[in-house]
C-alpha cells in the first residue's frame, strides 16, 4: 500500500514540528522558519541534515548496534520467545523504528559493532 505526504498549510512551522515529534520522538533539532516550506519532505529533510550535520545519526546507529548485542545476548541466554527477550525488543523497538525513517542500515549497524546471529 503506498503513502503519500500530505502537505501543510505555509505558516505552520508549529504544526511541522509537532508532526516530527509524534513521528521521531523528543530528540529532534529545533526548525528554524527559514528552513520550512509548509511540506513535511522539507521538514523532514531540514531534520535529517540536522542530524547528519551533529553526529546524531552515528551516534543513533552506535546507540542501536549496542541495544542489539543487548538483545541477541538476552536471546542466546533465555531463549528467543523468552519474556525477557520480547521485554528487550519491545525496548528498543523505537531505536529500531528511528533507523528505519532515518535510512540506517543493517550495514551500518554492523559497521557499528551489531553482532547478528548467524542464521
Amino acid at each position: 500500500m503506498a503513502t503519500t505526504m500530505t502537505p501543510l498549510q505555509p505558516g505552520t512551522e508549529a504544526a511541522a514540528q509537532a508532526c516530527a515529534f509524534a513521528i521521531f520522538g523528543s530528540d529532534i533539532p529545533p526548525i528554524e522558519p527559514e528552513d520550512y516550506d509548509g511540506s513535511w519532505r522539507t521538514t523532514l529533510h531540514v531534520i535529517a541534515e540536522e542530524w547528519v550535520g551533529e553526529g546524531r545519526f552515528e551516534r543513533h546507529a552506535a546507540r542501536t548496534a549496542a541495544a542489539l548485542n543487548e538483545l541477541f545476548a538476552t536471546q542466546k541466554l533465555y531463549g528467543v520467545g523468552s519474556p525477557e527477550a520480547r521485554a528487550e525488543g519491545t525496548r528498543i523497538q523505537p531505536l529500531i523504528d528511528r533507523c528505519r525513517h532515518f535510512g540506517i542500515t543493517t550495514a551500518d549497524l554492523r559497521r557499528h559493532g551489531a553482532q547478528f546471529p548467524e542464521s
